[in-house]
């Protein structure tokens, strides 16, 4: 062969070793031809996907694609950050698709995209990022991050998450197999806040199956074509089984939960927004206080504004007065009245010298128009007196 001019002897095509014993029987790692791949048919080049998808079912676990598929996740046309390969990396081994696995192992070796490829291993990549367990390795202002509550709750959670899905994956295998998942979430004593995470992923595999079993999705077909009809049976029933398991746990997590009992907020607390007239004095009057009116039977109050004389009664003797805001609650509207006051002063020191017996019938004594209260009360308001 001449180059430039010169004769160069060609060198001798050294044939790789296997990678694997088996590859004997199964061929060894697929190749692609980029530009011939890019001229094929869909048929064709679904043929050789299904060669490169058989290849790494069979010689590759999720665990064992991850760092190959961290180092794609460097090229800057993918647009993954720095941060985004290290969540990656700290993410469950199970996020990852076997489908979404091959596809990009298939690319290394010179696969070129086609249709919705990039988008499926994108959205998959980012799902599991999203699983990711905080990185305890990070300072805040010079210190070591220090797990929260929350998070080791998620990383307890992922790691029992990662149980289960190693039981799932038994299942074609052990044909034995008798594995409760009522029984795990016990024996754990799984949160009932954490439940909806484990139904997320069993739902997500029971919709990823059916869409392979009803060959909705060539490529998640393609991803189990090493299951037989009894296969699928088996995982179905078992992912149902396994939600059923779930549903009832919750139940007998909610029966045996502790009420929490909710502490008595103080009365200062109560009436800490009620905005009421502290004093006048030109009637030489001083209110009251207001936290008294929590859990009285009846509340006077004096409008200086309107020079209205108001009695709240409570609604009955088991729901006495109480404060929301800025107004009186629990009151009787029927029994809660005013009236307005022609001489204030002379009236309110009757009042003020009033007995038990004589105050129950003052209203009464007072000639005007009754008019109901409706329970706000005001800068203007004078609280004259509990009972």
């Amino acid at each position: 062969m001449k180059l430039n001019g010169k004769t160069v002897k060609a060198k001798a095509k050294v044939h790789r070793n296997p990678l694997f014993a088996d590859e004997h029987y199964t061929g060894s790692e697929p190749a692609w031809d980029t530009t011939r791949a890019s001229e094929m048919s869909n048929d064709q080049f679904d043929h050789f996907l299904r060669q490169s998808f058989y290849y790494y079912n069979y010689f590759y676990s999720q665990k064992d694609c991850k760092k190959y598929v961290a180092e794609w996740m460097k090229n800057p046309e993918y647009k993954f950050t720095k941060d985004d390969i290290r969540a990656f990396m700290r993410s469950p081994e199970k996020a990852l698709t076997p489908t979404a696995c091959g596809l990009v192992m298939a690319n290394r070796r010179g696969m070129p995209f086609r249709g919705r490829h990039l988008d499926y291993i994108t959205d998959n990549i980012r799902a599991a990022i999203n699983e990711a367990e905080p990185e305890v390795t990070e300072t805040v202002r010079g210190e070591v991050y220090k797990p929260t509550i929350q998070d080791r709750l998620n990383e307890k959670t992922n790691e029992l998450l990662g149980q289960l899905e190693g039981q799932y994956d038994e299942l074609t295998t052990d044909k034995k197999f008798a594995f409760k998942t009522y029984d795990f979430l016990v024996a754990n004593n799984v949160p009932q806040s954490q439940l909806t995470k484990y139904e997320e992923v069993f739902q997500s595999k029971f919709d990823e199956l059916k869409l392979a079993f009803e060959k909705h999705d060539d490529q998640l077909v393609e991803g189990y074509k090493h299951l037989r009809l009894v296969d699928f049976k088996r995982y179905f029933a078992y992912i149902d089984q396994t939600l059923t398991d779930i549903e009832q746990y919750r139940g007998i997590k909610k029966a045996t939960k502790k009420v929490r009992v909710k502490r008595a907020v103080s009365k200062e607390k109560v009436v800490s927004r009620l905005k009421y007239a502290k004093e006048d004095k030109g009637l030489k009057l001083v209110s009251v206080n207001p936290a008294d009116i929590v859990g009285a039977q009846e509340l006077w109050v004096y409008n200086t504004k309107t020079r209205k004389l108001g009695k709240y009664i409570a609604a009955d003797q088991y729901q006495p007065l109480s404060v929301k805001g800025t107004s009186i609650i629990n009151f009787s509207e029927s029994k809660s009245t005013s009236k307005t006051l022609r001489k204030p002063e002379e009236k309110l020191r009757e009042f003020a010298k009033a007995g038990k017996i004589e105050i129950r019938k003052f209203m009464d004594n007072i000639k005007a128009t009754e008019t109901k209260l409706n329970g706000r009360i005001s800068k203007d308001i004078i609280l004259l007196k509990t009972a």
